[in-house]
């Protein structure tokens, strides 16, 4: 198969070729995924070359177990829930919750000298990272797949096996939830960090040992 060819071929193409000999096509599929999966985990894991590390174990893993993947569902979904599944045991490891920054946008600047406008971005990072550390692993998983993947509920549903409407549900009350700890973090209420980090990292461990999750 050609370059040109190789491009132009879907993934259940080049998934056939492989498990028919032509292994080196499989460079193909690293090549289309191997940055968006950098991306989620790192937003799981919010280590660079921990993240770096899990993506290169997910394909290694996804190449072995090629096998088992069936045609009628998504590659890409296929991909994602054993990177997933990799990261919350990579979590349960550490031990502590990681943190999905970035999500909330720096609040606009447009009437502030630029001295200011640093001091106050970075501020708005720290209290962002703290507000998304209260949020499970799930709800970060969700968040990302949903708002920065642009991953449809029926994706998603590949990942996490529920239905469209229980999964749009999730999305909006781990948002909701995100805006709330927000709020209460721009009033000044907020509260003892430590409690959401334990209470995190049991759902964590709750989450990842439970079946058919």
């Amino acid at each position: 198969m050609n370059q040109e060819r190789m491009c132009e071929a879907s993934d259940e193409m080049l998934i056939r070729a492989v498990r028919e000999g032509q292994v080196e096509l499989y460079a193909e599929l690293i090549e289309r995924y191997q940055q968006r999966l950098y991306v989620y985990c790192y937003h799981l894991l919010m280590q660079r070359e921990e993240a770096e590390d899990a993506v290169q174990d997910v394909l290694i893993k996804a190449y072995e177990k090629l096998a088992l993947y069936a045609y009628s569902q998504s590659f890409s979904a296929w991909l994602y829930k054993m990177a997933y599944h990799h990261c919350l045991n990579l979590l349960r490891k550490r031990k502590k919750s990681a943190l999905l920054a970035r999500l909330l946008k720096p609040l606009s600047q447009d009437h502030a000298d630029e001295g200011y406008a640093v001091a106050r971005r970075k501020e708005v990072l720290v209290q962002s990272e703290r507000a998304l550390r209260r949020l499970s692993v799930d709800e970060r998983s969700l968040i990302v797949l949903r708002v920065m993947e642009g991953k449809s509920y029926e994706e998603i549903g590949q990942i996490f096996p529920q239905s469209s409407s229980a999964l749009r549900k999730r999305v909006e009350r781990a948002l909701a939830k995100l805006r709330r700890i927000w709020g209460k973090m721009e009033d000044g209420e907020d509260e003892e960090e430590s409690t959401y980090r334990l209470a995190s990292e049991s759902d964590i461990a709750e989450r990842a040992t439970a079946p058919n999750r």
